[in-house]
């Protein structure tokens, strides 16, 4: 009864418990595979905290910008009373963009106009009745001088009259014919007449002087008139040059109009910004990023160093960064004067003086023929979009790369409080 009750293989073994003679099973296979996943990975993992890479970046905001920026402003103060150029505009240096009204330098020029006139009319009157006054004067300077001169041949003529009758006297007196007086006045009257004829020379010295100074006198008031006129005429020369300088704005620059700072109507002052202008330079190769980074954190940025670089137009999520390296980083933190040199914009300078006073961070972009954008990016080809100046972007700056045991060593000490 007890051989059917119990199978036969239960009885073996229970007849042979230990079973020497047979392997013992530990693990399966699939116990294996999974030992040598964690072996691999562990291996792998060791590896990479040995010869691995761990980058330390700082994140930064700034913009995108191509070539030059510059503000045409207003060269003196006055009403605008026209502004010849609109947002997209291409102007050439030298064109006159703006109007400005002078009321000040418009009144000195019509003042120095009406004296110009004055004077030209009272040239055109010096030289029409001064010469007649001139020959007026002249004729009776002629007539004077003449009457001198008939006036001296009548003395001569006397003078000779006496010489031969005080010879005549003379003779007589030595006879006893006359008496001494009577010599003596004809002697008299010799001397008399004499006198007389050198003091009609003296006259007609004098009539010939008159005559020259007459022709000088007229000489020199033309002269003098013209002189004026000729003063007067630069003068309104100058203040036509400066009232051309100072109502036509010319531009400085050639380039397209980024954006417009005023409009007709209003006052301007000497310096005030007119309207922003872009360098003309269609190509994007001077494309470049500029990054304002912490205060605290500028220090750690070197020239060199690995930057990416993402506009705000585009998603690094789905097309990366643009690769580029750093080319210039302040030596001080930059104020808000320096910022608006490089950015030009009000709101954005504003917006970015949030963090504290930061430091600028220059990025110059790698190039790739083959996307579309013309930069290479970290994605494949990047994105099928123009990356415009003007953009606003945010950066990542490589300031460290280290393998990941290094970080992990001296977390372990803190942890453990080794130091």
């Amino acid at each position: 009864m007890s051989q059917t009750f119990y199978r036969k293989s239960a009885l073996e073994k229970l007849s042979t418990p230990e079973k020497l003679d047979q392997l013992i099973k530990v693990t399966g296979s699939k116990a294996w595979v999974a030992l040598i996943t964690i072996g691999v990975i562990l291996f792998t993992a060791l590896g990479w905290s040995l010869f691995g890479h761990v980058k330390t970046k700082l994140n930064a905001s700034g913009v995108l910008l191509g070539g030059d920026v510059y503000e045409v402003v207003s060269t003196s103060q006055g009403q605008l009373i026209k502004l010849n150029v609109k947002i997209g505009d291409h102007i050439k240096e030298g064109d006159i963009i703006a109007k400005i009204e002078q009321v000040q330098l418009q009144q000195q020029i019509d003042e120095a106009k009406s004296l110009l006139a004055e004077q030209q009319f009272e040239l055109s009157k010096t030289r029409s009745f001064g010469s007649q006054d001139a020959q007026l004067q002249g004729d009776f300077v002629t007539k004077q001088k003449n009457s001198i001169q008939a006036q001296i041949g009548s003395e001569k003529k006397l003078l000779a009259f006496l010489q031969n009758q005080l010879e005549t006297e003379r003779a007589l007196f030595k006879k006893g014919l006359i008496t001494r007086a009577q010599l003596a006045n004809t002697e008299q009257q010799i001397e008399t007449s004499s006198n007389q004829i050198s003091s009609l020379n003296a006259q007609l010295v004098q009539t010939s002087s008159q005559k020259l100074t007459l022709d000088f006198d007229a000489d020199q008031r033309v002269n003098l008139l013209n002189q004026r006129i000729a003063q007067t005429r630069r003068q309104v020369a100058n203040l036509t040059e400066q009232h051309d300088i100072a109502s036509n704005v010319r531009s400085l620059y050639s380039g397209e109009v980024v954006e417009v700072l005023a409009d007709a109507g209003i006052v301007v002052a000497q310096g005030s910004p007119l309207f922003k202008l872009k360098y003309a330079n269609k190509s994007n190769a001077k494309l470049r990023g500029i990054l304002y980074v912490p205060s605290q954190d500028g220090k750690k940025i070197e020239v060199g160093m690995e930057a990416l670089v993402a506009p705000s137009t585009v998603q690094p999520q789905d097309f990366g960064f643009m690769k580029g390296k750093v080319i210039y980083v302040s030596d001080f933190p930059i104020t808000q004067k320096g910022m608006m040199t490089s950015v030009k914009n009000d709101q954005l300078v504003q917006g970015l003086l949030k963090m504290g006073a930061p430091f600028e961070v220059h990025v110059e972009f790698e190039r790739d023929a083959a996307s579309y954008s013309g930069f290479k990016w970290t994605s494949a080809k990047g994105p099928d979009v123009f990356i415009n100046e003007g953009t606003s972007c945010l950066g990542k700056i490589t300031v460290k790369s280290e393998p990941p045991v290094t970080i992990v060593i001296p977390a372990l000490k803190k942890f453990f409080e080794l130091y």
